[in-house]
């Protein structure tokens, strides 16, 4: 009894011992397989970090998660960085307060770039609390963020605008 012991500990010392694959790079070659998808990556913080900066109202950190060219299709309402920034001044002028919570997030690594030389994307579900004042309303939001070069490049939103514009009336 105690040379089978012996030799399951052994075996066990031996498996423990060597090396392990990596389960992303060694399934990377599966049949069908396109890329890979991560809960967790500098990329998804950077998505938390831009959309945590709206809930701040910190300007500065919200442009510097963006390429300059950024384009933004808000409910296929295409526009630069610029035009985005126009939230802010609006939820400020209106005395708007934001809060964010983040529900599932996750980046998929596309194994082949796209026609922008994109392979990385974020996709996420928020809910935005806009409050002002005593009246508070949610909106759920889903985004899909192209990232290139460790900046947003291209972002996609679907939401109902219904409680923004109910709440910068």
């Amino acid at each position: 009894m105690k040379k089978i012991i012996l030799l399951f500990a052994l075996a066990g010392s031996i498996f423990a011992c060597t090396k392990k694959e990596d389960g992303a790079a060694a399934s990377a070659g599966a049949n069908g397989q396109s890329g890979i998808t991560f809960d967790s990556t500098a990329n998804t913080e950077l998505v938390k970090k831009s959309t945590k900066a709206i809930e701040t109202g910190d300007t500065a950190a919200y442009r510097s998660t963006y390429a300059p060219d950024v384009v933004f299709h808000d409910n296929l309402d295409s526009m630069g960085l610029d035009g985005n920034m126009q939230m802010f001044k609006l939820f400020a002028e209106k005395g708007v307060k934001v809060k964010v919570d983040f529900g599932p997030i996750w980046e998929t690594q596309n194994n082949k770039a796209d026609k922008k030389g994109i392979t990385n994307y974020v996709i996420s579900y928020q809910v935005i609390t806009l409050s002002k004042g005593d009246k508070s309303m949610k909106t759920l939001i889903h985004s899909v963020d192209a990232i290139k070069d460790g900046k947003l490049a291209e972002e996609w939103l679907v939401y109902d605008r219904a409680a923004m514009s109910e709440m910068t009336k």
